[in-house]
């Protein structure tokens, strides 16, 4: 692959298979997403039927308010619950796009820095050149993985006080 036609070519259908990879991850959590909806959807149908009968044939106030009780108790639970499966599909995917994104540019620091190393053999005093390359390579790729550092920092944050907040809710219905 010595031809710059070559290269460019392989640079391109690099940049669409990973922009393919992309779409179907995001098509994925998109399916994921509209599956659980309408799972809920359904769920919360059959719910809001059953609680009308319930509350229908309660006979007196206290009856009635037991049952309101329990009712609330068991949607706040259902809340929590969906919040935390939408949670769990949007970081999953998160995840895996991290993930596809540090391949991908893995393989652009060692196409480039390959690069670089060609520059740098071929012509006089274009080492200096490849060099300020390969430094700028290693400083932004430095850099970026500081960034996927943090923002897996803010994910494990995230999920703690996603798993908290779902957690005092449900005990907050609780003692309702």
């Amino acid at each position: 692959m010595n031809q710059p036609t070559d290269q460019i070519a392989a640079w391109n259908q690099a940049a669409y298979d990973a922009a393919m990879s992309y779409a179907r991850a995001s098509l994925a959590s998109a399916e994921q997403l509209l599956t659980l909806n309408l799972e809920t959807a359904r769920a919360t149908l059959d719910q809001a039927a059953r609680a009308t009968r319930e509350l229908m044939s309660s006979g007196d106030p206290q009856q009635l308010m037991a049952v309101r009780t329990r009712l609330a108790q068991t949607n706040m639970q259902q809340a929590a619950t969906y919040a935390q499966s939408v949670y769990e599909i949007v970081s999953q995917t998160q995840s895996h796009l991290g993930k596809l994104f540090e391949e991908q540019l893995g393989k652009l620091t060692r196409d480039m820095t390959a690069g670089a190393d060609a520059l740098g053999k071929g012509a006089p005093g274009a080492e200096a050149s490849s060099a300020a390359l390969k430094s700028t390579f290693a400083a932004t790729s430095a850099m970026i993985e500081s960034l996927n550092q943090a923002t897996r920092q803010f994910a494990e944050l995230s999920e703690a006080t996603m798993k908290a907040a779902t957690a005092q809710m449900v005990r907050t219905a609780g003692q309702r």
